[in-house]
């Protein structure tokens, strides 16, 4: 964000634009559209506790809300042009286009391999074994944390798998000069945990469905319990069924509670308010989605003209979000704050 104030590498000084006045508005610009889009975008990821409006509403602003809010606050970025600012205020991202020649420079590195020497090669060695290294430890930290024992996932992880597949897509993007992919963080752990988000809306759904519709049939509280139960087993889809009804109990007790208390005191299960706490972790396990966005990324390609539109101040804001997004269940980032809390707190 500080690089808003300075004229860029490979920008011209002696332009309007870079001038001392204008820097310092760009600059200005920069941490209005960084703090703003970083507070609007945490505010938006809690949408499901909000007071008001629609469920469906409040659900679709929690999933989508962020790139929503960044084609708002780039939207909002053009309100600042006048006839007297200069067309590079804010700043804006820059890139070539797919089909310029700037962008097609590097495809043809396989042609000049052959002129590297020798100790060249051999010098490349050190640096080589240090991005390979740098990419094992964070592909493995991304498995760890996306595949977290808290997660409750039913499929095996592939690990290694992923580890060929990286291997090869290195050594095939090195061969035609594009960046190589690797698992990302806090992505990775970010897509699990909406995926399970996912799958307990499903859950949550059905089961205050059944649970309803054996109130409305007047059963009791251990029949209503006995449908959930069986619904949950259902779902779960696992032969060994005796993890389900284990993490269950809570909820088990919970609906009983109102026929140890007597008849008069059934109804203080309430499936909509009271469901929420008790539920199981799933998460709902498909590569589906991650074909479709390297899908996307590559027609992303196509729609470079309306993403350079969008301010570097704007990406700033959002780079600052996927971060400070990523520490609510970060094991280390719990335990650097443990280091705050009085020791007569920690178990509480």
């Amino acid at each position: 964000m500080v690089s808003e104030f300075e004229v860029p590498k490979e920008g011209d000084p002696t332009l309007d634009k870079y001038q001392f006045h204008w820097l310092y508005a760009n600059g200005l610009l920069g941490i209005i559209f960084t703090f703003c889009l970083l507070y609007t975008s945490l505010k938006s990821r809690r949408a499901r506790s909000w007071l008001y409006g629609t469920g469906w509403l409040r659900s679709f602003i929690a999933d989508y809300g962020v790139p929503f809010l960044v084609v708002v606050w780039t939207a909002l970025s053009f309100t600042v042009v006048a006839s007297k600012v200069p067309s590079g205020v804010p700043r804006r991202l820059v890139a070539p286009l797919a089909w310029e020649s700037a962008s097609l420079h590097h495809w043809t590195v396989i042609k000049d391999m052959g002129k590297v020497s020798l100790e060249h090669i051999f010098a490349a060695f050190v640096p080589a074994l240090m991005v390979a290294g740098l990419y094992f430890f964070d592909h493995s930290v991304a498995s760890q944390l996306a595949q977290q024992k808290e997660f409750n996932l039913k499929k095996s992880s592939a690990y290694h798998y992923d580890i060929l597949l990286l291997g090869f897509m290195t050594l095939l993007c090195g061969l035609i000069g594009l960046p190589p992919s690797n698992g990302v963080l806090p992505q990775s752990p970010m897509h699990t945990k909406s995926l399970a988000v996912l799958k307990k809306q499903l859950i949550r759904r059905k089961m205050v469905k059944s649970a309803n519709e054996s109130i409305g049939k007047k059963a009791s509280n251990s029949e209503i319990y006995g449908m959930m139960q069986a619904l949950c087993i259902e779902m779960d889809n696992d032969p060994n069924n005796h993890s389900v009804v284990k993490e269950l109990e809570d909820l088990k007790d919970f609906v009983l509670n109102g026929e140890d208390k007597g008849d008069n005191n059934k109804s203080t299960f309430d499936p909509e308010k009271h469901i929420d706490t008790y539920l199981p972790v799933r998460v709902k396990e498909q590569r589906v989605s991650n074909l479709l966005q390297s899908l996307f990324v590559g027609v992303a390609v196509f729609a470079m003209p309306a993403i350079k539109m969008i301010p570097t101040s704007v990406l700033w804001g959002y780079f600052a979000y996927m971060a400070i997004d990523s520490l609510p269940g970060n094991q280390f980032w719990e335990r650097i704050l443990l280091l705050f809390v009085r020791p007569s707190k920690w178990y509480k």
